[in-house]
This record gives structure tokens, sequence and C-alpha cells, in this order.
């Protein structure tokens, strides 16, 4: 059984938030010099699309992020109302996920609330 103890927790937030903002940089590089191989697909979403659906290793991970981002924003929109924060900050991840990708926009949202968490306790 175990107990609960009465320990500061602020140590472990901090320790996290470093990982989440490594995350964040490295999930805002990482797809971007991918993308930039081929900067012709970034002109012209048609061909972007065609791209990713290429063909099924790559259709599989496409489909596989976008329901992931689906996930996401549920995420946030009920995280953004549960800790009272403006839900119109959702357009912030919305346009990180989408032109940076959910490799940036998710240890972001999750740095921002050990941050807001961290002032509540």
């Amino acid at each position: 059984m175990l107990k609960a103890t009465n320990l500061p927790t602020t140590h472990v937030f901090s320790g996290i938030k470093v990982l989440y903002l490594i995350l964040t940089i490295a999930g805002s590089i990482a797809p971007w010099f991918w993308l930039l191989q081929d900067p012709s697909a970034l002109l012209s979403p048609s061909f972007f699309l065609h791209q990713a659906f290429a063909n099924n290793i790559a259709a599989g991970l496409t489909t596989d992020l976008l329901i992931s981002a689906i996930a996401f924003f549920w995420f946030v929109w009920i995280e953004l109302n549960r800790l009272n924060i403006p839900r119109a900050w959702i357009i912030l991840y919305i346009g990180l996920t989408f032109g940076v990708g959910l490799s940036c926009s998710l240890p972001f949202f999750l740095y921002r609330r050990e941050q807001l968490l961290e002032r509540t306790v």
C-alpha cells in the first residue's frame, strides 16, 4: 500500500519542464530538416499531400500523425478549460502543429501546462 507524502513537487516539475523544452526545440528543428530537403513540396499543398501519401508507409505515418493531432487538440481543449485558460490559446497550438509539427506543439503545450500547474501549487 502506498502512503501519501508531503514532499514538494516543484523539483520534479522543473526537471520535466527542461525535458519538454528540449523536446520542443528538437521538435521544431528535426521536421524542417527533412522538409527542406525537398522545398518544392512546401510550395504546393497538393504536391505535399501527394508526397505524404506516396506509398503505404508514408500513408500510414501521415494517418497516424493526423489522428494523433486530433487527439492532441481535444486534450488541449479539455486542459485549457480545466485550467481556466482562455480557449483561444488553442489557435497557437493548431498553428504550431500545422506550421512546425506535432513534435513541437505537443511538448510546448506540456511545458506551458507544467508552468501553470507550478503556479497553482
